[in-house]
């Protein structure tokens, strides 16, 4: 009987630690080279936040989809969290912020046949510009009247820039470098990227406020965040993908 009841004891502890493990569904996009569903750990970005929760206890589900969707369900509560996004005072009625995660550097690619003079908005209206649905644009974008070709995806916006299909591409430096690259064959010699960057975006993920104990979750990813950054996780992640920021 005493054997009996030790092995109960122990099954007991085991269903308790393992029911005890707790949960966060993520949405995401295919984001690559920051974070895509067939990269290496999902990309770095993705393996920090994994890190991050599981300091905390936490284990991580991460679903890939389209951005508009992701975003839709992460404010209706399906999802627990979403990521990367940036900051809009607007977004705050929906969600709570992370501390930040790396930087965008964001701005436009041209084709190198085409010469496009630029200092302000005013000067790309006679041009098409490829955005993606759903994405928050630099501060000033949207109401400056361009003629503007809305896709799902930044291959999509890509190809339809090497294609002539527009003029120039709104998308962040290292993304349109990956693309170009990986993605079109070709296109290294016809694109490149256009100075000046209209901004640096800082990224985070966000926790939805339909999700139980937001805030404290949020906590939990802030500490196990700070935690994966003071002991080098973070650099040795990065280095991993082949990455220095």
């Amino acid at each position: 009987m005493k054997k009996y009841l030790i092995i109960c004891l122990i099954l007991l502890c085991a269903v308790e630690g393992f029911t005890s493990e707790k949960k966060m569904n993520l949405a995401s996009t295919e984001y690559p080279p920051y974070y895509g569903s067939s990269m290496k750990n999902k990309g770095f970005i993705a393996e920090m936040i994994n890190e991050a929760f599981k300091k905390s206890g936490y284990a991580v589900n991460i679903r890939f989809m389209p951005w508009k969707r992701g975003l839709t369900w992460t404010k209706q509560g399906k999802f627990d969290g979403l990521f990367t996004i940036w900051y809009r005072k607007e977004r705050k009625q929906w969600f709570v912020y992370s501390d930040p995660l790396p930087a965008n550097e964001i701005g436009f690619y041209k084709r190198r046949d085409k010469d496009i003079p630029f200092k302000t908005y005013e000067d790309l209206k006679p041009y098409r510009v490829g955005v993606i649905i759903g994405y928050a644009n630099p501060p000033g974008f949207d109401d400056a009247g361009l003629k503007i070709s809305a896709v799902v995806n930044n291959e999509q916006n890509m190809k339809k820039l090497f294609q002539g299909y527009i003029e120039l591409a709104l998308i962040d430096k290292i993304v349109g470098r990956y693309i170009i690259n990986t993605r079109i064959p070709g296109a290294a010699d016809a694109l490149e990227w256009m100075e000046p960057a209209l901004q640096k975006d800082i990224q985070y993920l966000v926790i939805s406020k339909k999700t139980s104990d937001y805030q404290k979750k949020m906590e939990d990813f802030n500490r196990g965040l700070k935690q994966i950054t003071d002991d080098g996780t973070v650099k040795k992640i990065m280095a991993d993908h082949g990455f220095d920021f």
